[in-house]
């Protein structure tokens, strides 16, 4: 046997290896074996036990690092998602909370401005998923998103990923084996040209119906969390007045089957208030919750949690499978 696969296979099967890290046969088992071997046809030998084991384990191995799609791999352990976050005081009614929250952010003041560029900045965290056949890996990735957008509509996005985290060393093996995203997880840049930056929406909100420019590509057939996923959407794009957030966080108040958690530490040590819904319009039962800040309004995070079915996703619910903190929204000058 190939002496680093020997080393895979017993790290695999660890505590559970019957040889506990001793060689399998000695010189002269050897000498015998090929005694017999080279003496003429010999009744059909069954070998012991461990040595089966061993290599039905290496076999796995094998199998598993030359891709073959029909082996049946262990299923590994549940992918490590963050704990929920805690809230309490979640008593009162959602529209009226935060209907004050939102006069709070009209009289907010105007974000800093040492510029003209639109500038966000924005943690988050995704559970990314590969699907091969019977085999399911999940991967832990944070990312931090910067963007810099023009009155011209110009300027420039970047993305840096952190390494993946994993639960276990045979979860990160196999994903890296599979290498299904292949340079997806490089950092990025690009600059462009007046005109060109990659926006749902080119132009600042209107002064009038609110309402339905939120919606552009956001048709509120899909449900009420449309909505929710409008306004989180336009807050990773646009920079926007204390009077235009304070309209849209109205518009999200008089949602059917919003609910106030109450408040809690957001996942930058921020203290916030949180509202969510509940739907399965996603595809899984899932809870979108939006943390607000309690004195401006301001949007400090947005949460994705599977409540109670993870289809072929790897996690045990509640699972938290994406978070985005909003940490900066200025007005700056343009990256040198």
């Amino acid at each position: 046997m190939i002496p680093s696969l020997t080393r895979d296979v017993r790290r695999l099967l660890g505590s559970a290896d019957p040889t506990d890290g001793r060689p399998l046969t000695t010189a002269p088992d050897r000498r015998a074996d090929l005694d017999r071997i080279l003496a003429g046809p010999q009744p059909r030998q069954t070998r012991p036990v461990v040595l089966r084991l061993v290599a039905s384990a290496a076999a796995l191995v094998l199998l598993a690092l030359i891709g073959l799609p029909f082996v049946p791999m262990p299923r590994p352990a549940y992918a490590a998602t963050p704990p929920p976050l805690q809230y309490t005081g979640a008593a009162g009614s959602a529209r009226q909370l935060l209907t004050e929250i939102a006069q709070k952010a009209a009289a907010a003041p105007e974000p800093a401005r040492t510029g003209d560029y639109e500038h966000l900045v924005i943690q988050s965290w995704s559970l990314w998923t590969q699907v091969d056949g019977e085999r399911v890996t999940s991967a832990i990735i944070p990312s931090r998103a910067e963007s810099w957008r023009g009155p011209d509509n110009s300027g420039r996005r970047t993305t840096r990923y952190e390494e993946p985290q994993f639960t276990s060393t045979s979860s990160e093996w196999l994903w890296r084996a599979q290498n299904l995203l292949g340079d997806a997880l490089d950092p990025w840049h690009e600059d462009y040209p007046a005109g060109q930056f990659p926006a749902m929406w080119a132009a600042q909100p209107p002064a009038g119906d609110l309402d339905a420019w939120l919606h552009v590509g956001h048709p509120k057939e899909n449900g009420p969390y449309e909505t929710i996923v409008a306004v989180t959407d336009l807050a990773r794009e646009r920079l926007l007045t204390p009077a235009t957030w304070a309209a849209a966080l109205r518009i999200v108040a008089q949602l059917p089957g919003l609910t106030y958690d109450g408040t809690g530490t957001d996942r930058a040590g921020r203290v916030g208030a949180a509202f969510s819904m509940t739907t399965d319009r996603s595809g899984l039962p899932t809870r979108h919750t939006l943390i607000l800040d309690l004195t401006t309004g301001s949007l400090l995070g947005y949460e994705q949690m599977l409540t109670t079915a993870a289809g072929k996703l790897n996690v045990q619910t509640p699972a938290v499978i994406g978070y985005e903190t909003y940490l900066t929204a200025d007005y700056t000058a343009f990256p040198k």
